[in-house]
């Protein structure tokens, strides 16, 4: 059970909503499709933890001062809501633990650039298990046998997962 210590919604500016459906069609294209209708917008903290929600549906977060899609809007969205990789099983565990992606788990892959924000799905591709950002190109990632290739921000039982659910549970 996940303890939340004070779970804040508050109502968004249309301004802000504005600027928040237009930063969403510039960077992540594929998933204004999913909110480019909608009216209005929630901000949602539980202490330092927070959710830009427009409409119901968490959409963004912060995390180390960028602002990234959430897991429940990439599953929602489908595997091309943002470039991607997908992990072999043995990769899992430590991803969900907030380990960065190693190159060697990675078994398949969309085409990225060095600092683009990705999606990391597991083998079967029905769900994301962590938002990222590409320390290396796809190119380089395809050439490399070793290293890191993306930097977990956000993970499947973070503390943004665990205000997403309870947010939607409320």
């Amino acid at each position: 059970m996940v303890v939340i210590t004070e779970l804040r919604i508050l109502p968004m500016r249309k301004k802000d909503l504005r600027w928040y459906k237009e930063l969403i069609k510039s960077k992540y294209s594929n998933i204004y499709e999913f909110v480019k209708d909608v009216k209005v917008g929630y901000y949602v903290r539980d202490g330092e933890t927070e959710l830009i929600c427009l409409g119901e549906e968490p959409i963004l977060t912060t995390v180390k001062g960028e602002l990234i899609p959430t897991l429940y809007v990439v599953k929602k969205v489908g595997l091309n809501s943002l470039p991607y990789v997908v992990v072999d099983e043995g990769a899992i565990k430590h991803l969900l633990n907030g380990a960065d992606v190693m190159i060697p788990g990675i078994t398949e892959l969309s085409n990225f650039s060095e600092g683009d924000v990705l999606a990391v799905w597991e083998p079967s591709k029905r769900s994301p298990i962590v938002i990222g950002k590409a320390l290396l190109s796809s190119d380089e990632v395809k050439v490399r046998k070793r290293g890191k290739a993306i930097k977990n921000l956000h993970y499947a039982g973070d503390k943004v997962w665990k205000l997403i659910i309870n947010y939607l549970r409320r």
